[in-house]
């Protein structure tokens, strides 16, 4: 059961407690609100309070210096590359190189085993003065200036012919007065004939052993190259460094089998693919700006070839800049990007960096005019180290703030126009 009071006492209490806690309650909420407290401690009538300016630097938009450039990516290869093999057969004695050993021309890559090769090369050398021998040659005379009517046999030849014709003019004097037969006047015709057949075929015998001399010759010098091949040499008139090598020691090589791969690594070859719609701007001689990873400065280069067709797969054109490689610093095969100048005079709208803030996809600035800053949404473009290109938004001579983030509706105090960005391309 609710316990009853009687009505005064209950008045008198509820009356204690609206003025003990409810009373400075409600007093406390209304001067905690600004327009409450305004209005019991001042009195003023309401309305809006002003809005202080903000101090910001500004700088003015401007078309200045900016080259264009097409960014493309590619990789450095080798100047040139060779497979080396083998130019006669035989068993490996000695390698005296492996991956990554520097090679001047001329430098010994392997070397097989020359007996056998000593051997045939002595054996022509006989060969040969055998020959020369059945000539007559001494040592000092070459078979090119022999006078081949001078052999023994041609003289024999041509004495028994000179001889056979002095019978017949003797026979042929006899003849009318009847003091030789028909058939010894016949003999001594025949006699004449043979003489002569036997001349020439003893200056075809001297042409033929003249042949044979140079035979010999040749056979000796294809002994002396295959002994001379035995050694496997850089043929390069560069300096060039081995990539691969293929054979050891006690193997058995055939002839063009490969013995080492060769790679010319100073200088290199910057090879990339410019893209389609910039590939016309691409000439020979423009300037290459390659980046390295690990190399904090580009290496500057132009461009020394273009080929003259569209990759299909790529749709790209390809180009190649020579790029130093001076104590072959530099390796096959890394990866470079590659900043090409098509343009070096062009000029663009640019602003600083720190003028332009994105925020869900829309780029703005804040542009000042009439001392009055308010949002202005951009397009932008290339980007540099301290710079961003304009391309639609705003015009030349528009003032901007610098700094994105000072940036407030209202009211704006320039404290000082900074220029425009750095004209260099950076």
């Amino acid at each position: 059961m609710v316990p009853s009071f009687p009505e005064p006492a209950f008045r008198l209490s509820w009356e204690l407690v609206m003025n003990r806690y409810l009373v400075p309650v409600v007093l406390g909420l209304g001067l905690s609100l600004p327009g409450c407290r305004h209005e019991v401690s001042s009195g003023a009538p309401a309305g809006k309070a002003p809005v202080e300016p903000i101090r910001a630097q500004a700088a003015k938009v401007a078309l200045q210096p900016w080259v264009r450039s097409v960014r493309v990516q590619g990789s450095l290869l080798a100047d040139e590359h060779v497979v080396i093999g083998a130019k006669v057969a035989g068993r490996v004695k000695k390698v005296p190189v492996d991956v990554g050993t520097p090679v001047p021309k001329g430098e010994v890559l392997m070397l097989l085993e020359t007996e056998d090769l000593d051997l045939k090369v002595k054996q022509a050398e006989a060969q040969l003065q055998q020959a020369r021998a059945k000539l007559g040659l001494k040592p000092a005379v070459k078979e090119d200036t022999l006078d081949r009517t001078k052999r023994p046999a041609v003289l024999e030849a041509k004495a028994l012919w000179e001889q056979a014709k002095r019978n017949l003019k003797r026979a042929e004097s006899l003849a009318p007065e009847k003091a030789i037969s028909l058939e010894d006047l016949q003999q001594r015709q025949a006699a004449v004939e043979v003489g002569e057949a036997l001349y020439d075929a003893a200056l075809d015998n001297v042409a033929e052993l003249v042949a044979t001399v140079g035979l010999r010759r040749a056979e000796l010098d294809l002994a002396r190259q295959a002994r001379a091949d035995a050694e496997v040499r850089a043929p390069f008139d560069f300096d060039a460094v081995v990539d691969q090598r293929y054979v050891a020691p006690g193997a058995y090589v055939q002839v063009g089998q490969p013995v080492v791969s060769l790679v010319k690594v100073d200088p290199l070859r910057f090879h990339a693919g410019v893209p389609e719609r910039e590939a016309v701007q691409a000439r020979v001689g423009q300037e290459v700006r390659i980046q390295i990873e690990g190399r904090p400065e580009p290496i500057v280069a132009k461009i020394s070839r273009i080929s003259p067709a569209l990759d299909p797969s790529s749709r790209a054109v390809v180009i190649e800049a020579d790029v130093p490689n001076p104590g072959f610093a530099l390796r096959v095969g890394v990866f470079a990007e590659g900043e090409v100048t098509v343009d070096p005079k062009a000029r663009a709208l640019a602003v600083p960096t720190t003028a332009v803030q994105e925020f869900a996809g829309v780029e703005k600035v804040w542009l000042v005019r009439d001392g009055e800053a308010a949002e202005q949404a951009v397009q932008t473009g290339r980007r540099g180290a301290d710079r961003v290109e304009i391309l639609q938004g705003l015009a030349p001579g528009d003032l901007v703030l610098v700094d994105v983030r000072k940036g407030r509706r209202g009211p704006v105090i320039v404290e000082a126009a900074q220029p425009a960005p750095d004209a260099t391309n950076k």
